[in-house]
């Protein structure tokens, strides 16, 4: 009898995570500009450039643009439940920080990018639920600075089963 994959749930929340931020037509808009004309396959191979399922490494990206990337780190693993943790960084170049702004968002264009994933993956409870045992729940929110990008790194976790 097959066992259980405990590294696939990594794969499946990659999935999750990237069909929840599609879904959301504001972070679209952030993150592309207007879309206007395009068609759907131009508007989904135009995010997946900038949402990566895998973290964001200084001086590999030249665009002045904002992005998301992300990963899954499971640091516990017990007999029966794994503790799983969503590592995000949101981050736009430095040129474009100030100039976006939403009625009902504060801030600059990563604190509102940052309001809208919250709203995607936490306050959504349909997609919150979805993910392991209970919530899941933003445990911390750093700030990443380099030369050209600034932006945010949400920790975000979940139990599940193991």
């Amino acid at each position: 009898m097959q066992g259980h994959k405990t590294t696939a749930e990594r794969g499946k929340y990659k999935i999750k995570i990237h069909s929840a931020l599609y879904k959301n037509k504001d972070i679209i808009n952030l993150i592309l500009g207007d879309t206007t004309g395009k068609s759907n396959t131009d508007i989904r191979n135009q995010f997946k450039e900038h949402v990566k399922s895998h973290l964001f490494i200084d001086d590999t990206i030249e665009d002045a643009s904002t992005f998301i990337f992300y990963d899954i780190n499971i640091p516990e693993l017990h007999s029966n439940t794994k503790k799983c943790i969503i590592i995000m960084y949101l981050i736009c170049h430095r040129s474009i920080l100030e100039n976006y702004s939403k009625e009902g968002y504060y801030g600059d264009r990563i604190d509102i990018l940052s309001q809208m994933v919250e709203d995607t993956l936490i306050n959504d409870k349909d997609i919150s639920n979805d993910f392991g045992i209970g919530e899941l729940t933003l445990d911390s929110i750093g700030i990443y600075n380099s030369t050209r990008f600034y932006g945010s790194v949400l920790t975000l976790s979940v139990p599940n089963f193991r």
